[in-house]
């Protein structure tokens, strides 16, 4: 985001100088905006003055909205300015300062979300906390004027009171926070219970759980096809695809370039918000490969291609690395980018116009704000029937590529272009569980570069740089990047049969042994930073999963894997020990902790091991059987010849010319598969 000259500007303030396109944005407010850090926290302790803290992030619309109602108000902001030290955070580039005032402000209020705007004594505790205010009485919510008045009242008339109130609601809160459980055993039957649990939620006409707003909760609907493939129950696996139909089908899907907006404000897909994450996208790939390996369906193919050419056309860097997300707004509106007017279409499409606005439900009236957001219902896929599937793939591709043309030529929502690892991880993953079940070379190419470039330029001294723009490296290290982007190194192992292939375990090994240094205590517990971090009242820990996976749990799992490739013995004794840690809490809560579950679900399953000796032509068509199977928990190691480092490897060398296939489970290996044929047969037998 280009920063404006400060001669033109009648405000600049301490965020000039930060690197986050949110921060960034914020810069020129008549608010006297300071970055979290020495000098803000300075400020409030050495003038006695509460802290307004307030969170967001560069593609969140109602952030926007309070930016220009309240702090680009010169009113607002003399009376923040004469009261308050005013503190301005990206959530994204401080994950644990966004889940310690998030875990205050809901338990505080009831609710969560951003803006999230919190009162601070100079010590850091919060004593009143919500999310957005508006400029006038409203929503059931007083004025942000009238909520600074009277704080800034309150806390010069009594400030004693305030500074109490707020040790306890401190001592309450931060208690939640803290390790409780002692460790134990988590329940056998737990994967089932988590699936029971989550089922109560079903919407069972519309897909997905609970009613509006929708999220798409990829960890959750991924459990339901594990549970299937361990139990049989085709109720799981039927939940999981009426959700991911739905998905595909609605506005909440971008039907002409691709790629999932972060939630949808209805209950049927329709109405998405419409900003566009990295993560949420990144998670949706890799349960659409699995609805894939599980059903054949070219749908979900089509799904996991087209996002992975979203991220690859519209979220990739000059450097090969992913951006972070697409604002919701594009000229001070939510969704223009995206919405069309029908006589629009009429007049780019011509002839086809009228197939094409009946297949994607387009109506002079409109669906959103008298425009149309392009879906698709059972009843609208008529409107295609008369043509072979040739003909529709071919009028499909044709009549978007022409709206695409135009799309591309309007004003575009802001990208949030800033670099973070761990959102980086997952596109990491997702690209590599792409290549597996599309063999598109690009994905694979994608992935490696993604890793080469977070190896050579984000990863000094063993150490992760957890947010990266235009040259300049955050500070602080974060779980999070190590947990999610060792994830994506295994899986980028199981997916490359190059000669160098073993470097990512090297790397996925190296990042663990200091994720346990840095994140881990003695009794197996995980933390989102180091020990010793002066700018927090407590150490955070985040063990249920969220818009993104617990990163401890993640952790947990990658150990886990990284312990049967490499044989390290440390790391499975220490997933064992983080496992009982959440013990108490998995089985009370399974259905909020499902990246536990997935985790003590691999330590409960068959162990299958295929191991893959080789370089002839047979290798490409064994590992497209592999990849197309819906194998959970299963292992994949690919040599070109057997020459490794790795225990899968020892006495496993294949003769000059051939390739050899061994599938192994629980630790029983059947003699070696030297053709596709003979691969498939074993695979089918386990």
């Amino acid at each position: 985001m280009p920063q404006q000259a400060k001669s033109k500007q009648a405000h600049t303030n301490k965020l000039i100088d930060e690197n986050s396109p949110y921060l960034l944005s914020h810069a020129h407010n008549p608010v006297d905006w300071y970055p979290w850090g020495d000098e803000a926290l300075n400020r409030a302790r050495d003038e006695d003055k509460p802290i307004f803290l307030s969170i967001g992030y560069a593609a969140c619309h109602w952030c926007h909205v309070m930016e220009r109602e309240s702090f680009e108000d010169e009113k607002v902001a003399a009376v923040l300015n004469e009261n308050f030290v005013s503190i301005k955070v990206d959530r994204e580039q401080r994950p644990d300062l966004d889940k310690i005032y998030m875990s205050f402000t809901t338990a505080m209020t009831g609710q969560g979300g951003w803006p999230m705007s919190v009162f601070l004594t100079p010590d850091l505790k919060p004593f009143f906390a919500g999310t957005y205010f508006p400029p006038v009485d409203g929503y059931g919510r007083p004025s942000f004027m009238k909520v600074i008045t009277e704080i800034a009242r309150v806390y010069r008339a009594d400030k004693g009171s305030v500074i109490k109130s707020a040790e306890g609601v401190f001592d309450q809160i931060a208690a939640r926070l803290r390790p409780q459980d002692d460790p134990g055993d988590i329940e056998p039957t737990i994967l089932n219970k988590a699936a029971v649990s989550l089922s109560r939620n079903l919407d069972r006409i519309n897909g997905g759980f609970g009613s509006e707003p929708k999220f798409p909760h990829a960890l959750e609907l991924s459990l339901f096809l594990q549970q299937y493939a361990h139990s049989g129950d085709t109720t799981y696996l039927e939940a999981a695809l009426l959700s991911l139909d739905a998905m595909a089908a609605g506005g909440i899907y971008d039907q002409l370039g691709g790629g999932f907006a972060r939630y949808s404000t209805d209950r049927v897909w329709l109405v998405p918000h419409f900003e566009k994450m990295l993560y949420d996208n990144a998670l949706l790939v890799p349960l659409y490969t699995e609805a894939f390996q599980i059903t054949g369906r070219a749908l979900y193919r089509e799904v996991v291609e087209q996002t992975l050419d979203w991220m690859l056309r519209e979220m990739r860097s000059p450097e090969g690395v992913f951006y972070s997300a697409l604002d919701a707004d594009s000229e001070g509106e939510e969704g223009k980018f995206y919405i069309w007017d029908k006589g629009e279409i009429d007049s780019i499409l011509g002839d086809d116009a009228e197939r094409f606005n009946r297949y994607y439900n387009v109506t002079a009236g409109g669906n959103f704000e008298e425009k149309n957001i392009l879906n698709v219902t059972a009843e609208s896929r008529r409107a295609l029937d008369d043509l072979f599937d040739e003909k529709k793939v071919a009028f499909l591709a044709r009549t978007k590529s022409k709206l695409l043309v135009v799309r591309n030529e309007r004003v575009r929502p802001l990208t949030d272009d800033k670099i973070l690892t761990s959102w980086n991880g997952l596109a990491l993953t997702a690209l590599a569980k792409g290549f597996q079940v599309t063999g598109r070379e690009e994905y694979l190419e994608a992935a490696k570069a993604v890793a080469e470039f977070v190896h050579s330029t984000l990863y000094n001294e063993g150490r992760l740089t957890h947010s990266y723009r235009e040259e300049r490296y955050s500070e602080g290290l974060f779980l999070e990047d190590y947990a999610y982007f060792a994830r994506g190194l295994a899986d980028l192992y199981e997916s490359d049969p190059g000669l160098d292939n073993e470097r990512w375990i090297d790397f996925a090994t190296e990042l663990s042994r200091n994720a346990v240094e840095l994140f881990a205590d003695d009794a197996g517990r995980w933390y989102l930073r180091p020990d010793g971090e002066a700018d927090l009242i407590v150490r955070p820990q985040d063990e249920e999963d969220g818009s993104t996976p617990a990163p401890g749990s993640i952790m947990i799992g990658v150990l886990l894997k990284l312990a049967r490739i490499t044989g390290v013995a440390s790391f499975e004794e220490t997933a064992r020990l983080s496992l009982r840690a959440v013990a108490a809490k998995v089985n009370g809560y399974p259905a909020g902790m499902v990246s536990a579950v997935t985790a003590y679900d691999f330590t409960m399953s068959d162990k299958i091991e295929i191991v893959v000796v080789g370089s002839s032509p047979t290798r490409d068509a064994m590992l497209r059987l592999v990849y197309g199977q819906y194998l959970p928990n299963r292992i994949v190691a690919i040599s070109t010849d057997g020459r490794s480092s790795l225990p899968l490897f020892e006495g496993r060398v294949a003769p000059a010319g051939t390739t050899l296939a061994y599938v192994c489970c629980n630790s029983t290996c059947g003699v070696p598969a030297t053709t596709a044929e003979e691969l498939l047969e074993q695979l089918g037998e386990v």
